[in-house]
């Protein structure tokens, strides 16, 4: 075999011709062999085996320097032999690096020439990409080769990496060659181990059929391998289990394993990955099958009357054992036609799977609904089974087939700055704004619910208008003379499908279409008509929409001079409205005297553009020279802008703030038992009607309210508290605008005493007599909160009236005293 070695670049190394001519192969007494290369061939050698392994047997590469040819420069594998016929009769030595005139390189072995004068250099132990050179220590005065060339060659490492295309297979496993290092056609030795215990070579030539028995122990020889072959093995007659094989390159050092299990054949079968499966007539129904162990699989399909049956059979050289489910997409207006083609299967991976389908009506497989007599597929329940490879089915399920239907019209708007029409998608029409208006740079979306028209009247994202579909724009200005503007969807349109909810979207780019003008109000019609195979009479679905010039105008609190007022606040905003789709970009611009501020915006869901600026460098009255806003191409008028900077409100004065408003009452204390409330007034202080929710807590207890007030008004709502016990109860109310808070006492505290009453005055002094008796002290007073007077018989004091009582009690007793001296 006849090997061809290139020459390769080494980084970091200088090049071979480069060091090939800085150095001669001249030393005193001695000269340098190794010139001209003229054949180089491997030669096999006999080979060993240490173990259950195969060892290397190592090729020579041969050269024969007494014909003229050179080593110089040339790459050798290592692992192979080195054999150099050069007539020597003294040693050869094998040195490291490119040889120098001083000859001091390090000598790696002596190489003694045989009888015919070759000398034999081992590369195994070689280190790869790296230079070394052959010193001959004889005469070589009168050498047949140029003994000026140099003796250089290069060690390289081989490699070659393998691997199965499966981790797991039940026969047949397929190991491919995947890198060779560009070599062709080379011999390769193959061993393996199952379950950690070595295969002989008779079961390894059984396994791989391009394996020769040398005779070697648990090995074989796989001749003139390439890279990206395929070695097939077969496992068949082998035991199950965890199997690795390692190849290993004849001539060089290269090996790579791989590894592999074998497993049981499991038993087919085949499940629908649904137990019902629904669509309408007209539409492509899908379902699933998930099969295990089986090449091919086959699904029938049979009406409720047994009168149309379909058979889906994978095709013949079709195996799906790689697979581990397929999807079917079995089109019912195509079902049963002449010429129809209503089956497609794809794979896991969304490849096509060829299949073989045969469809019969009334077992008979030659006949054919027939299209002219507008027959199709009808509404029903469908019995699916599938056969994983076997003569009985493993499942069943069923395909109800509803009947068609047309419904509503709905129309939306998108910004036209952000999409193109031919590249808006279903997520983008998901957000964008229902609106029976455009504005003219905006994007108007035609939504259409209906089902049954999806196999025949769009084809992948294109209208066909197939089966009496239209859908048609008309202008509803009628002119005196002509007809009205109309805008036709054509074939190969786009349409935007969502076939899960069975409604279809169109776009239209209002400035793309001249027809479209401003202040015009167009009618928009989807019509099934009566010449289609699923209707008796024509049916439609209708929507009507105005397209609008595009505008915007900035809003706000304007001056007695109609002057816009802006606030020198550090957050003052500025706020415009448009009739441009939300989302739409707009920017706004203002010139003071000497400072000019811009901002970008978008159009919120309202149709509002805002932004804030600081301009709280700037006093009352200053002059604000432009203002302008755009969204779009549309632009206020400079002209007819005139703003004005005033004072920003002070945050000390109250400001009455727009919202639901709250204002509660509720007392604080009471006795046990007493009643006692929580009443809440609630004000609308928005400057138009609207809702609000009141939520109110006392105690453990939560309300509700939903609250619908016009601009202004207001509602009352009363909460009692339990006051049976003695308690703390806190309380709450709040709107999303407002909210007020506290906390009842419940105390138990019992009836206090009432005022003592008077004393009863003193009697007189009988003449020199005994002294009067003193009066009696007035009952108690009932009532604990300055309560009842005491009884009528008695006179009260005042709470401090005992103290007088006795002074006087005292003075009179004195008084009696001294009279009776």
């Amino acid at each position: 075999m006849v090997d061809s070695l290139s020459a390769r670049s080494h980084a970091n190394q200088p090049t071979r011709q480069q060091m090939t001519s800085e150095t001669s192969f001249r030393e005193k007494g001695r000269a340098a062999f190794l010139a001209a290369l003229m054949v180089m061939s491997v030669v096999a050698m006999s080979m060993s085996f240490a173990g259950a392994a195969a060892a290397n047997s190592n090729d020579q590469v041969e050269f024969d320097l007494t014909e003229d040819d050179s080593l110089s420069g040339e790459d050798i594998w290592i692992g192979q032999e080195l054999e150099v016929d050069g007539d020597f009769d003294e040693p050869v030595q094998l040195k490291d690096g490119i040889h120098t005139e001083d000859g001091d390189a390090e000598t790696l072995d002596t190489l003694r020439p045989d009888d015919d004068g070759i000398v034999t250099v081992e590369t195994d132990e070689l280190e790869d990409d790296e230079p070394y050179h052959l010193y001959y220590t004889g005469d070589t005065s009168e050498a047949e080769f140029d003994v000026d060339d140099l003796g250089t060659f290069w060690a390289n490492e081989h490699s070659i990496d393998v691997d199965f295309d499966a981790d797991v297979v039940t026969e047949d496993g397929t190991l491919t060659i995947e890198d060779l290092d560009d070599r062709e056609d080379v011999d390769v030795h193959v061993s393996g181990e199952h379950e950690n215990e070595s295969i002989d070579e008779d079961d390894l030539t059984e396994i791989f059929e391009d394996a020769e028995d040398e005779e070697l122990e648990d090995a074989v020889l796989i001749e003139e391998v390439n890279e990206d072959d395929d070695l097939e093995a077969d496992f068949s007659d082998e035991s199950t289990g965890d199997y690795e094989f390692t190849v290993d390159v004849v001539d060089t050092t290269a090996e790579d394993s791989a590894e592999i299990t074998v497993g049981e054949e499991p038993e087919a079968d085949a499940q629908f990955n649904e137990s019902t499966y629904e669509q309408n007539v007209g539409d492509v129904a899908e379902f699933g099958v998930d099969h295990d162990g089986t090449e091919d699989v086959t699904i029938t399909v049979t009406d409720e009357e047994e009168y149309y049956t379909a058979e889906i059979e994978t095709a013949e050289d079709e195996d799906v054992s790689d697979a581990d489910n397929l999807t079917v997409e079995f089109d019912s207006y195509e079902a049963g036609q002449e010429d129809g083609d209503p089956v497609t299967v794809t794979d896991d991976e969304g490849e096509p799977v060829d299949v073989d389908v045969t469809e019969a009506l009334d077992e008979d497989e030659d006949a054919t609904l027939d299209a002219d007599e507008d027959e199709r597929l009808l509404p029903g329940d469908y019995e699916l089974e599938v056969f994983p490879g076997t003569e009985d089915e493993t499942d069943a399920a069923v395909l109800v087939l509803d009947d068609r239907s047309t419904g509503d019209m709905n129309t939306w708007i998108a910004p036209g700055d952000e999409f193109d029409a031919d590249e808006i998608e279903l997520e983008d029409i998901e957000d964008s704004t229902e609106s029976d208006s455009v504005a003219e740079e905006d994007l108007l979306v035609v939504g259409v619910e209906a089902s049954g028209i999806y196999s025949y009247g769009i084809d992948d994202g294109q209208w066909t208008g197939e089966e009496d579909l239209e859908l048609k724009f008309e202008d509803t200005d009628e002119p005196r003379y002509g007809s009205a503007d109309t805008i036709e969807l054509e074939e190969g349109d786009d349409v935007i499908v969502d076939e899960d909810e069975n409604r279809f979207f169109v776009v239209v780019d209002v400035e793309d279409e001249a027809d479209l003008e401003a202040d015009e109000t167009w009618d928009v019609t989807f019509t099934v008509g009566d010449d289609n195979d699923y209707v008796d009479d024509e049916e439609t679905a209708e929507a009507q929409f105005d397209v609008e010039e595009s505008f915007v105008e900035f809003v706000g609190d304007e001056d007695d001079e109609g002057q816009l007022q802006i606030e020198n606040s550090n957050e003052s905003e500025i706020t415009a409205e448009t009739n441009l789709a939300p989302g739409t970009d707009g920017d706004f611009r203002l010139r003071a005297s000497s400072e000019i501020y811009t901002s970008d915006a978008e159009v919120d869901d309202d149709g509002v553009l805002a932004t804030t600026f600081d301009l709280s460098s700037h006093d009352e009255d200053d002059e604000i020279r432009t203002l302008s806003a755009s969204v779009g191409d549309a632009e206020t008028d400079d002209d007819d802008v005139d703003a004005v900077f005033v004072s920003a409100a002070d945050d000390d004065e109250e400001e009455t703030k727009d919202g639901f408003k709250i204002d509660a009452d509720a007392p604080s204390e009471v006795n046990v038992d007493d009643d006692a409330s929580l009443d809440v007034d609630v004000v609308n202080n928005n400057g138009e009607a609207g809702n609000a929710t009141l939520e109110a807590t006392v105690g453990d207890e939560e309300y509700t309210e939903e609250l619908e007030l016009d601009a202004g008004d207001s509602v009352s709502e009363s909460f009692d508290f339990d006051t049976s016990e003695e308690a703390d109860i806190d309380w709450s109310v709040e709107t999303d605008d407002d909210s007020a808070s506290g906390t009842l006492t419940v105390s138990d505290e019992g009836d206090a005493n009432g005022e003592n009453g008077e004393n009863g005055a003193n009697g007189e002094n009988g003449e020199n007599g005994a002294n009067g008796e003193n009066g009696e002290n007035g009952a108690n007073g009932d009532d604990a909160n300055g309560a009842d007077d005491a009884d009528d018989d008695d006179e009260t004091v005042p709470g401090f009236g005992v103290a007088v009582a006795i002074v006087a009690l005292l003075g009179a007793a004195m008084l009696a005293l001294r009279r009776q001296n």
